[in-house]
């Protein structure tokens, strides 16, 4: 489930690329890709790692918001092959992800 407020935002999901690998500062997260029709969401599963996962129990998806960008505000680049997202200063790395095809419809 994410935790967005869709409706109240006019917004619905048009898009997601699931389990892609980002880097922020010198943390790693498996996160998924949201698009909108206003914003690129990215969102981290909070219950990845849970320790009551390996006890049998099972812990659904639970994913917050990290990140919120305007599609008009979108900024990368590309070094050395990946992708980094430039978010108020902060560099994303984005590994093994096309955005410019995501954002277009082209994959």
């Amino acid at each position: 489930m994410y935790h967005y407020a869709f409706l109240e935002k006019a917004e619905s999901l048009v898009k997601e690329a699931t389990n892609r690998n980002i880097k922020v500062n010198q943390a790693y997260y498996q996160a998924n890709f949201v698009l909108t029709e206003k914003n690129l969401l990215i969102f981290y599963d909070i219950n990845r790692g849970n320790v009551l996962r390996g006890r049998g129990v099972q812990v659904l998806p639970d994913y917050e918001l990290l990140f919120q960008i305007p599609l008009q505000e979108l900024t990368y680049q590309i070094e050395e092959g990946n992708l980094l997202l430039l978010i108020n200063g902060i560099k994303v790395n984005c590994y093994d992800f096309d955005l410019e095809g995501f954002v277009q419809g082209k994959s």
